[in-house]
């Protein structure tokens, strides 16, 4: 039975550390003298930069644009679902070409609209089966791309913030859009 488990807590930790790279041989950290200058000899001496690895995509889950212009109880009525949802969109089936231009029709027309919160329906995208485990599955890639999107220009200039739904309006399917007031 323990077999097993070491099994599965091997593999867990091989999905966990996968995009993991060990530091350089000098650690960057700078340790501060007790009189609080930093100690010159601690700092590493040639300085370099890894490139990312060919073909990882740095995703994070939790999808969040905060602007400064949105004030603190508007952002808590968005991230609860309390801000009616003035429009919506669905790119499930779409390639990544038909969702984009689709968000760049989409997303100037409700500003224009004078729209305030939309939806955007992206799915969860990359579930294989009911059977396969969570360390096998994967992100879609539209989940993914949406909030880079968003966040980019000619979109972000519509976007004031972009936060996950709720269970009732889709969940990690969907992203509410608080759109800027149009001026």
């Amino acid at each position: 039975m323990t077999d097993k488990y070491d099994e599965d807590g091997k593999k867990l930790w091989r999905h966990v550390t996968k995009d993991v790279e060990p530091l350089d041989e000098h650690n960057d950290a700078q340790i501060s003298s007790p009189k609080g200058k930093s100690s010159s000899k601690n700092k590493p001496k040639n300085k370099t930069t890894r490139p990312a690895k060919e073909g990882v995509v740095k995703h994070t889950l939790n999808h969040v644009q905060q602007a400064p212009e949105i004030d603190h109880r508007t952002s808590q009525r968005l991230k609860r679902g309390q801000i009616s949802i003035e429009g919506r969109i669905d790119l499930h089936g779409m390639t990544q070409n038909q969702a984009y231009d689709a968000l760049l029709g989409f997303i100037p027309s409700a500003y224009e609209q004078g729209k305030r919160c939309v939806l955007v329906i992206t799915g969860k995208g990359g579930w294989q089966s009911a059977s396969s485990s969570l360390l096998d599955r994967e992100i879609g890639v539209l989940k993914q791309k949406t909030p880079e999107w968003l966040n980019e220009a000619p979109l972000s200039k519509y976007v004031l913030k972009i936060q996950n739904a709720r269970p009732n309006h889709g969940g990690d399917g969907a992203l509410y859009v608080l759109l800027r007031r149009k001026r």
